[in-house]
């Protein structure tokens, strides 16, 4: 495992202009609230939220078309809610960002359509200290815990091979920033090289320093796999824990349950021990769920306050009531250098402020989707 496999210290844009002065106070915003949840300025969301909005709208051509092919101008939106949407399918048609691309520039492209071949989408992240400040401390806050330094053992493939993962980007993020000393990646060679995983959290356990295990669920079930196909039990050290993404995707009868239960017999980790992250290239935010929950279903799954989710009716994209299943849209300030509004084709529903995910629609995408999407292909002629 290297240690310099971690991300570069990228240049920021200068606190000034439109962005730069906003980016620096959204910076500044998450970085208190991770240190104070109660800091937070809940009762500005809207204006920061509005502030975004105007930004993208001067700056971003083919948002400013698709808003006025919708009759919306920032003179007309006085609520976060009637900020126009975009599809994520957008981000395989158009650059989506408020400054002319630079090479500062982080790049994260999606790994691919699940609807079949085709474009990637991609999302460029002109202040990458903005999505630091976002990333950082909600992991620590939702995941870690304050003040836990655990050695960060990374399932995923380090950010400079491809370039490209924003999961590997957070990966290798969270272990320079969080890491106890050797922390890293121990899959560099693409797939993860187990005997030295098995080593590390030998040598962690002889220490009794805690691990932090990251990966996506089905590399973390591959592992649980090769342990019992071999008999074998690693007990990590109390305070450990392991975070898991992606569902199950190509593995048909994969239930995070039964996950979540060999997790236990594998590595002695408890359901409160194995969180589920809930994240997406588009969104520069993440969401985490800890334990398990009924057949099917994501544990309740919490974000911090700069990030808020609503499930719309798949047809109309207007707004269900609580607890009432339909597709996700997002507003999330960190995306302040893209588009903070994000319409996806996932499915969920919301209770009291976490999410239920319940995973991608089945089939084509949601009517509503559909048509947002062809609404901006439209207005890009």
């Amino acid at each position: 495992m290297r240690s310099d496999e971690t991300p570069e210290a990228e240049a920021r844009p200068a606190d000034e202009g439109p962005f730069g002065a906003l980016g620096a106070e959204l910076r500044s915003l998450f970085r208190a609230w991770g240190d104070d949840p109660g800091s937070w300025p809940a009762e500005r969301f809207d204006e920061l939220a509005l502030r975004a909005f105007e930004l993208q709208w001067n700056t971003v051509p083919a948002y400013r078309a698709y808003c006025v092919a919708r009759g919306v101008h920032p003179s007309t939106v006085g609520d976060w809610r009637d900020i126009p949407p975009v599809p994520t399918a957008a981000f395989r048609e158009v650059d989506l960002a408020v400054a002319p691309p630079a090479e500062a520039d982080l790049v994260f492209r999606t790994s691919g359509t699940s609807r079949g071949s085709g474009r990637r989408g991609r999302h460029r992240v002109v202040d990458p200290e903005l999505y630091r400040a976002a990333l950082e401390p909600a992991f620590e806050r939702f995941v870690l815990g304050p003040g836990s330094r655990p050695l960060v053992l990374s399932l995923v493939p380090p950010f400079g091979r491809g370039r490209d993962s924003s999961l590997a980007w957070m990966c290798d993020d969270i272990a320079a920033r969080f890491g106890a000393p050797g922390s890293g990646s121990v899959a560099r060679g693409g797939e993860p090289e187990w005997a030295e995983a098995r080593a590390l959290v030998q040598r962690c356990v002889a220490d009794d320093v805690p691990v932090c295990v990251l990966g996506t669920t089905l590399a973390v079930d591959a592992w649980v796999e090769r342990l019992e196909a071999r008999g074998e039990a690693l007990r990590l050290p109390e305070g450990s824990v392991l975070m898991d993404t992606g569902g199950a995707k190509g593995r048909p009868g994969l239930r995070r349950g039964a996950i979540v239960e060999r997790l236990g017999r594998a590595l002695g980790l408890s359901p409160e021990d194995v969180v589920n992250e809930f994240g997406m290239t588009e969104l520069l935010s993440q969401r985490y769920g800890r334990g398990e929950a009924g057949v099917g279903r994501s544990p309740p799954l919490l974000g911090p306050p700069w990030l808020r989710t609503r499930a719309l009716d798949p047809v109309s994209l207007q707004p269900l009531p609580e607890g009432e299943a339909g597709v996700l849209c997002h507003l999330d300030l960190a995306n302040a250098g893209s588009v903070v509004c994000v319409l996806t084709e996932d499915m969920g529903r919301m209770r009291g402020g976490a999410l239920e995910s319940i995973g991608r629609s089945p089939g084509a995408p949601p009517r509503g989707c559909s048509l947002a999407t062809a609404e901006l292909l439209d207005t890009l002629g």
